[in-house]
């Protein structure tokens, strides 16, 4: 008998609200078969649904369980890798090309929000802000953007910065009035709620545990029923490497961490903005409901986060904001993030009648929005925009070898910031 897997609390399972699903226990046939209940897979059978097609989608957990219900909530446009990165692989017209799907993702999000539940946004603007005097590269950065992409940006000085968040540690900023940040799983279980309303059959405690082929349809095996399709979509993200080996090769489960405060009346943070800083292994965080400050940071490939995580968080938000004091830590978790090599996403089409999305980790959300866009067209409409991704297939990443490199890239990344801080902070004084 399938036992409904316990979700571990956090501030965002202790806002929101959950009307269970049921567990498959039937032999089902449909169009599509969508594996995965995180924001990816929702909106792709979302999209499919209301494109007409018939669609069966299968969560292992619960909708929204692992990394989609567990973020930090940030939909801005771009990807975890660098545009100019990004443009000196695929060059300038295909950069820019992608750039724009992000962007698609990002207002898809802000759509579905203002239409059905406004209460989702919880603020708007992002700003990222520079632990050390630059020489000028934040307004070349944002320049670029500005003249290539076609992005609203605003660099401000340390003055400026200063008295919007208030920390010793912060210099220059830039802002993107265009991005917002929201409770993740709210939205996921908006997606849930639109799904079955367009009649999307959707199945929770309900892993997939083969895929098989008769003659030509996909033939989804779960313990007590299974589902026949003309097309199956992975998007297991890290929670299941062995499904679609493709992907799962190529995917590296990676740890966040996240902690909120009690509610505070603070003088620190002034402003309703998403916030990060431009540290290759960077803090990022806000103000959320009651003026309770959510922190997240750090990466890891530890399947166990810290023993005393909440004071870990705490420490890390003092060493930006010492004037905060003591404040209780009320919830920490930790969220499983699946990341490609090429820190791109993984999108695409296997063999026939197989479609992939996964690896959104360091993201933000657009790109799962996007993702489910770009997969639904091709399966409804024969679109072959997903194809921009081409150039960034899944590459395999040797396991727990894999693991180790990222761990050991993750304390290089935070030995090369606390040198260049150290560094370039000298020199300006």
């Amino acid at each position: 008998m399938i036992q409904p897997i316990q979700l571990p609390e956090s501030w965002y399972e202790a806002t929101a609200t959950r009307r269970p699903l049921p567990a498959l226990r039937e032999v089902l046939t449909c169009d599509v078969c969508v594996i995965g209940g995180g924001l990816a897979g929702l909106t792709t059978a979302l999209e499919l649904g209301k494109a007409g097609k018939s669609v069966v989608l299968l969560e292992a957990s619960r909708v929204a369980c692992g990394a989609s219900g567990r973020n930090g909530g940030f939909v801005s446009n771009g990807f975890a890798r660098g545009i100019s990165d990004i443009a000196a692989r695929v060059g300038m017209d295909a950069a820019k090309a992608l750039y724009a799907l992000s962007r698609e993702g990002t207002e898809y999000v802000r759509a579905m929000v203002a239409a059905h539940d406004p209460r989702i946004e919880m603020g708007s603007g992002l700003r990222v802000c520079v632990r050390y005097q630059d020489g000028g590269g934040l307004h070349q950065y944002a320049d670029h953007l500005r003249e290539t992409y076609d992005e609203v940006v605003e660099v401000h000085d340390v003055e400026a910065t200063r008295r919007i968040v208030a920390s010793p540690r912060y210099f220059d900023s830039i802002s993107f009035p265009s991005a917002f940040h929201i409770h993740p799983l709210r939205y996921a279980l908006l997606l849930q709620m639109l799904c079955v309303a367009q009649g999307v059959r959707v199945y929770e405690n309900s892993a997939a545990l083969r895929v098989e082929e008769e003659g030509t349809v996909h033939v989804v095996q779960c313990e007590l029923g299974k589902v026949t399709a003309q097309h199956v979509v992975y998007c297991v993200s890290a929670t299941d490497r062995r499904l679609h080996a493709a992907t799962g090769r190529a995917v590296l489960p990676v740890a966040t961490y996240i902690a909120v405060t009690e509610p505070l009346e603070q003088d620190v943070i002034r402003t309703g903005e998403a916030l990060a800083d431009t540290r290759r292994a960077g803090d990022y965080y806000r103000l959320i409901d009651g003026g309770r400050i959510l922190w997240g940071g750090r990466i890891s490939t530890r399947k166990r986060p810290p023993s005393q995580l909440a004071a870990v968080m705490r420490s890390d938000m003092l060493s930006t904001f010492p004037n905060l004091g003591q404040p209780h830590m009320d919830y920490a978790w930790a969220g499983s993030m699946g990341y490609a090599i090429h820190k791109m996403p993984l999108i695409g089409q296997g063999t026939d009648g197989h479609w992939f999305a996964t690896a959104f980790g360091g993201h933000g959300l657009n790109t799962t929005a996007m993702a489910g866009l770009l997969i639904a067209r091709a399966i409804v409409a024969r679109d072959d925009a997903w194809r921009r991704f081409s150039s960034f297939e899944p590459r395999r990443v040797y396991g727990p070898w894999g693991q180790l490199g990222v761990q050991g890239s993750y304390w290089w990344m935070q030995a090369k910031d606390h040198f260049d801080e150290a560094r370039k902070t000298a020199i300006h004084r």
